[in-house]
């Protein structure tokens, strides 16, 4: 864990330049979850972003679970990394703020 810039939720990236340095992997236990690894392009701090399938989304009409989505990405995320940032809310524990999209592997995604 490193001191990382100060935390700013206005710096959000281009859907049109997905970060592409990140490690994808499938993890089956449980639900299911996908997890993406890698270097935030703001901080350059290490984050993983975990997306759980059986997570339930507030929608119109009955609840459904997430299943696994067409391989049409990129996924958005906040930054996620441990490092400790100035200005960072007492409700954010983690990242620097930035939002980000992370490109699906050239392969799609890992099953």
């Amino acid at each position: 864990m490193s001191a990382g810039g100060p935390y700013d939720e206005n710096v959000t990236y281009a859907i049109t330049a997905p970060a592409t340095d990140f490690l994808w992997e499938f993890r089956p236990e449980g639900e299911g979850r996908y997890e993406a690894t890698g270097t935030c392009p703001r901080c350059r701090c290490a984050m993983t972003k975990v997306w759980p399938l059986g997570q339930y989304g507030a929608v119109k009409g009955p609840l459904r679970p997430r299943r696994r989505p067409a391989d049409d990405g990129p996924w958005f995320t906040r930054c996620t990394c441990a490092s400790a940032h100035a200005d960072r809310p007492a409700a954010e524990s983690h990242g620097c703020g930035a939002g980000l999209w992370i490109a699906f592997p050239p392969n799609g995604l890992p099953s």
